[in-house]
């Protein structure tokens, strides 16, 4: 009974090696957030970057970076103040992208994200996001920062 145990548990190690080493691929992740705010807008930017190895020969040569991104978009007023906006354009410029969008009213809260991937360039931590909001004639542009850095 005892020797059942002992080959059940070497077992399942062995296993629990081969999924661990099957799993470390070598593939690296950073993820970065920024946040600021304007005077009625406030806004969170966040960006997955992942480094995949390229392998030639066996070895790792280079890895090859995609990004995923999220942006949201708040109004730090009455959120019944979004209802009476008739045409509504926002977006954002990071390092290597940016987007945008154009809706006609009323705007509603669950509408103000971005979203998308990208392969190439990415955002860093010392980059700054742009972001720029028109809505009826109004204006505003602020900048967000990576979380911890701090305006001088």
């Amino acid at each position: 009974m005892r020797k059942i145990v002992v080959i059940r548990t070497l077992l399942l190690c062995g296993l629990m090696l081969i999924l661990n080493s099957a799993c470390s691929s070598g593939t690296l992740y950073h993820t970065y957030t920024y946040s600021g705010e304007g005077e009625h807008w406030s806004a969170i930017y966040s960006e997955t970057l992942t480094e995949k190895p390229v392998h030639s020969e066996g070895k790792a040569t280079y890895y090859q970076p995609s990004s995923e991104y999220a942006f949201q978009l708040a109004y730090k007023g009455k959120s019944g103040d979004l209802k009476k906006i008739k045409k509504f354009t926002f977006g954002f410029d990071a390092v290597g992208h940016g987007s945008s969008q154009t809706m006609e009213g009323p705007i509603r809260l669950e509408s103000l994200r971005l979203q998308g991937s990208g392969d190439g360039l990415v955002s860093r931590e010392e980059s700054i996001i742009k972001v720029s909001v028109d809505w009826d004639g109004q204006s505003e542009q602020f900048e967000l920062l990576a979380d911890g850095n701090e305006p001088k």
